[in-house]
């Protein structure tokens, strides 16, 4: 199972998107869409290949490039409908795009005759339920809600199964039971590592995300064979480094990966 990061750190550091991806065989899911597209071509993915879309939450810095991403995905030769998951919204939002504010541009080019029809539908599903499992071709998905201050925003968690492997996809999060259960025993887990600690205590929003230290620690209890760092907000002044030496004071360092633009991992 190939697994791609076209970018590690959160919001508008110039190319450098939080987007995270995931490919296998012919068959395409990608997790998160902000400031990715470029990267995605560059990395040398096909936009109009990608089949699904996988949102853990509908915050502006995980969603905000989804537009270009799927009217550039029908311009460039998508012949076949997108499908899109996520939270509670996820199906308002793409109607909102596409049915209202792209809705001209879309009317005015689907007369071209290299952009088809099929390639400018999508199909949009709020997940609800508590727990789910999805079956594809050759893998299967199974997503739970986790909290990034839940009474403000739905978000979920994704676990990736395939050929005897497994993937757990986190967007935003504090620590609760439901993440902790799905990503017992994942080959490899992909984990927001934001703010440090000490920063995460002293501000009134501490709960948004999740302790460096806290990661590690449950991580390595809930036997997760390897830990892969991303969204860290440089953006605001945090330094890398001393976020990485919490996690690692908890997990340990031999499994523990710094995530960075670009990076490609086997699972």
């Amino acid at each position: 199972m190939p697994v791609f990061w076209l970018g590690v750190v959160d919001l508008t550091i110039p190319r450098r998107p939080p987007t995270h991806f995931f490919v296998r065989s012919s068959h395409f899911v990608t997790a998160e869409a902000t400031f990715g597209f470029t990267r995605m071509v560059e990395a040398g993915i096909r936009p109009e290949e990608l089949r699904r879309v996988f949102f853990t939450h509908h915050h502006f810095d995980h969603n905000c490039d989804f537009a270009y991403f799927f009217l550039a995905g029908w311009v460039l030769g998508r012949d076949f409908p997108l499908e899109v998951i996520g939270p509670r919204g996820t199906e308002a939002f793409c109607r909102g795009l596409f049915d209202v504010v792209y809705k001209e541009d879309i009317d005015t080019r689907r007369f071209h005759p290299s952009y088809t029809e099929h390639g400018r539908e999508w199909i949009a599903r709020d997940v609800l339920e508590e727990r789910l499992t999805l079956e594809y071709e050759g893998f299967r998905i199974r997503m739970v809600h986790v909290l990034h201050k839940s009474h403000i925003i739905d978000n979920l968690a994704f676990r990736v199964e395939a050929g005897g492997r497994s993937l757990v996809v986190v967007g935003d999060t504090m620590v609760c039971e439901p993440l902790m259960s799905l990503a017992e025993g994942a080959d490899l887990m992909v984990h927001e590592c934001t703010f440090p600690s000490d920063r995460i205590d002293s501000a009134d929003w501490g709960g948004f995300h999740t302790r460096p230290r806290d990661l590690g620690r449950w991580a390595k209890e809930r036997g997760v064979k390897k830990l892969l760092l991303k969204h860290y907000a440089v953006q605001k002044g945090v330094a890398v480094e001393p976020m990485v030496a919490e996690v690692r004071s908890t997990y340990g360092a031999e499994n523990l990966i710094v995530g960075r633009d670009l990076l490609d991992v086997e699972v």
